[in-house]
């Protein structure tokens, strides 16, 4: 393969967005970087979104695309189907709700290229439907991966797959969530976990649209939690038994932390469902600067005390 010119495939998963596909697919076919592999997997969409997709894609008969249509199957999984067609030698992500900058691919290759990363993450822009003014969000620069790692559990870093863009091995034998909240956290752990290098791009290129009331992030507090805790215990319970060596091994703590705090202060069905879990909680070390306060750590270990009587 020429490492020079590289092939970049792009994964879009398409769900519920037909007001916003013509403008997320019109950024991707104008981008300045040619050699480029477009996949949208259409995930069962209930919308006329594929069809509006179809309209745009008429324009730009040259470019490599292409559609991939299956049952719903959710978020992560369409994203796995995706990923198992991409022949790009670096894979990159975007939601149909969302778009591009021009020259986001190419400045991302570049990027890569001179530095030798095995993933650059760049930061972004937040797009609101009622304001004329656009809130630019900074990636934390991390130091090192591990870093990283433990920051997004803690909610210092972003975890979002369409801001890193990693070659495709890194995507190799990686356990996928089965549900929509977090899962980006879960699969960029193991990604980080494997790259070699990484480096951040100080520029924004994606933008993140927030006024998408169909989104999957517009869902009850519960639920949308339940689903990101049982993604991390599901992370934990694929990993358990080769725990040492693995990716949750640096952010067990955190996992379990999180996972812990939605079921004593949500969802208590997870202490039911994880027996396990109780126990974990109540051994874990107290973690300073978290997103969970050391004063409710301290609550959470007295309530497992409590229910483990």
């Amino acid at each position: 393969m020429n490492t020079s010119r590289p092939l970049v495939s792009i994964i879009v998963p398409i769900y519920g967005t037909q007001d916003y596909i013509a403008q997320c697919a019109r950024s991707l076919m104008a981008q300045t970087w040619p050699h480029i592999q477009y996949i949208f997997v259409d995930d069962g969409s209930p919308d006329r979104a594929v069809e509006v997709l179809e309209g745009v894609l008429a324009d730009y008969p040259e470019r490599n695309v292409l559609i991939h249509r299956q049952s719903n199957v959710g978020l992560p999984k369409a994203r796995a189907a995706g990923l198992a067609l991409a022949e790009g030698e670096y894979i990159m992500h975007l939601d149909s709700d969302d778009w591009i900058e021009p020259d986001a691919v190419e400045k991302l290759v570049n990027k890569a290229l001179e530095t030798g990363a095995d993933l650059v993450y760049h930061d972004f822009w937040k797009e609101y439907s009622y304001r004329s003014k656009l809130d630019v969000e900074r990636e934390y620069s991390a130091r090192t991966r591990l870093t990283y790692m433990k920051r997004l559990y803690r909610d210092k870093a972003y975890g979002y797959l369409w801001n890193k863009f990693a070659r495709r091995r890194l995507y190799e034998d990686m356990f996928i969530p089965s549900y929509n909240m977090h899962e980006d956290v879960v699969m960029a752990t193991q990604m980080l976990y494997k790259a070699g290098s990484l480096v951040h791009l100080n520029v924004p290129l994606v933008h993140y649209r927030r006024n998408n009331p169909s989104a999957s992030t517009r869902v009850a507090k519960k639920k949308r939690r339940g689903q990101m805790a049982r993604n991390y215990l599901d992370f934990y319970e694929f990993y358990r038994d080769r725990l040492p060596g693995s990716p949750v091994e640096p952010v067990l703590s955190d996992l379990i932390l999180r996972a812990a705090w939605v079921a004593y202060t949500l969802d208590r069905d997870l202490f039911r469902e994880r027996p396990y879990l109780l126990e974990m909680a109540r051994h874990l070390p107290f973690i300073p600067f978290h997103r969970i306060p050391l004063v409710s750590q301290c609550v959470l270990k007295v309530a497992t005390n409590v229910f483990l009587r």
